[in-house]
């Protein structure tokens, strides 16, 4: 066999590329997002300890 099957040489249509499009913006905001949610968690223990506060952390 050595020929792909006819499907692998048809490509992607302009709609699957633009919703491919949009799932990598849509991941990237969340995870741009998560990181940023976290980012202020951790200032706000950095913070607090330096303020003198007990500092607990979840693990």
């Amino acid at each position: 066999m050595s020929q792909y099957p006819q499907g692998y040489y048809d490509g992607y249509t302009p709609a699957q590329y633009e919703a491919t499009q949009w799932q990598g913006i849509l991941g990237t905001l969340m995870g741009v997002a998560v990181l940023v949610a976290m980012a202020a968690w951790a200032f706000s223990l950095v913070k607090r300890a330096l303020k003198g506060e007990e500092v607990k952390y979840p693990l």
